[in-house]
């Protein structure tokens, strides 16, 4: 098949169509940048999760040339939520590929690796709902980049699926590790004081999740599994030899739909069976991950009340995040033999002034968690158990982990009842 360029790929979607795009280090910027532009198809709406750098689509979505329809919002999109040229989606991670194949999509675009010698290619960083979109949509379109990582998993396509390759013209897009900080370092050393032996891991994404990898690697915590999405500080610790390698225990060491992070994980990933890419309705379907034991979730949150609900979604109005695989975990935890669910954050926002444990969580803000599926809450000043108490308990519990000058507003706090 002669490989085009991403802008004649793209002439062949027609006007006002509905349009996949895989997400994340997956994404086919090249092909997103083409449809971008004002000489490509118009009236095109696109389907995605998580855009880690969507402002190639900005000025398109601006100037009314597509929409844009997510179920993993991003602050970099706030003004386009706001106003409409783009629509936040609520979808649990694990519900994505059912609910394409409900939208039966027009056209799927994928990154992928150029086929082998026996024409497969490989769908390499993200395979959390690719599958499903190759499926369910009419026609789909490869942007071929040799830098995608052959990975083991779910991520096999044959080069005869597409009906068009386009020559990759942008970079993977990358998620480098955040800074952390004495706040971050300190949430991740109460962590570790709460994990089993031989746990299997599943951190969400942010800067305490990576604190936490940095943690288990400096404390050489061993007998380690991953769920969830993969990153650079995993390659870390398995060359480090803090993986679980027991061969009684079957399966890939880090199971991921989706791997975020730089070349140093790509190039680890790459060919290595110890990680495996997997679909969304596989790698966050609670049934099958409840199947671990010690499965241990650790997500953060932008603020939780005083009855231990989690909003994960909204800063001052504006959508920064969606609901992703928080549920999904969190429902698998509670069934995994000698599981937790742990919310970490730290207690107040960067500058001090605004608490992140409130007493309440203001009319207008999602549950992005209840406070049923959450354990424990972690913050810089200790670990508020909070499994077993009532909502009076939960206050006094969380009071203690809120910043000093916080904690009787949050002790005097009605939980919310929503």
């Amino acid at each position: 098949m002669k490989t085009l360029t991403p802008a004649a790929a793209v002439a062949r979607i027609p006007a006002g169509a509905t349009v996949v795009a895989t997400p994340a280090c997956g994404t086919p910027t090249s092909l997103l940048a083409s449809l971008a532009e004002g000489a490509g198809p118009r009236g095109v709406t696109v389907l995605a999760g998580l855009l880690l750098d969507p402002s190639v689509l900005l000025p398109a979505l601006d100037g009314g040339v597509l929409r844009l329809r997510t179920w993993h919002p991003t602050a970099a999109l706030a003004r386009q939520l706001e106003h409409g040229s783009a629509e936040y989606t609520p979808l649990r991670a694990s519900a994505v590929p059912d609910r394409l194949r409900a939208w039966a999509p027009d056209v799927a675009l994928v990154r992928v690796a150029p086929p082998d010698r026996h024409g497969w290619c490989s769908l390499g960083p993200s395979a959390g709902y690719a599958r499903a979109a190759l499926a369910a949509a009419g026609a789909r379109i490869a942007e071929v980049d040799p830098a995608v990582p052959r990975t083991f998993g779910d991520t096999a396509v044959h080069v005869s699926c597409f009906d068009a390759l386009a020559e990759s013209t942008t970079p993977m897009p990358v998620h480098p590790p955040a800074e952390q900080s004495a706040v971050t370092r300190a949430i991740a050393r109460h962590i570790l004081e709460l994990l089993p032996a031989k746990p299997t891991l599943q951190l969400g994404i942010g800067t305490v999740p990576e604190a936490l990898l940095g943690a288990l690697a400096d404390a050489e915590v061993g007998g380690l599994r991953f769920v969830g999405m993969g990153s650079d500080g995993m390659a870390d610790l398995f060359e480090r030899g803090l993986l679980d390698l027991d061969p009684r225990r079957a399966g890939p060491l880090i199971s991921t739909p989706d791997i975020l992070g730089t070349r140093r994980v790509m190039d680890f990933a790459d060919g290595n069976p110890a990680v495996g890419v997997f679909g969304s309705a596989t790698s966050h379907a609670p049934a099958r991950l409840a199947r671990h034991d010690r499965l241990v979730s650790v997500n953060s949150a932008v603020e939780v009340d005083a009855s231990g609900q989690v909003n994960a979604e909204l800063v001052r109005g504006r959508q920064i995040s969606g609901v992703g695989g928080s549920i999904d975990f969190a429902e698998a935890a509670a069934h995994s033999p000698g599981g937790l669910r742990i919310i970490a954050l730290p207690s107040t926002t960067p500058d001090g002034a605004t608490s992140r444990i409130v007493p309440c969580l203001t009319e207008g803000r999602p549950v992005s968690l209840p406070k049923a599926m959450v354990d424990v809450v972690v913050t810089e000043h200790g670990v508020a158990r909070l499994a077993g108490l009532s909502l009076r308990g939960r206050a006094e519990a969380l009071a203690h982990v809120a910043a000093p000058r916080h904690r009787k507003a949050v002790a005097a706090g009605k939980a919310d009842e929503r």
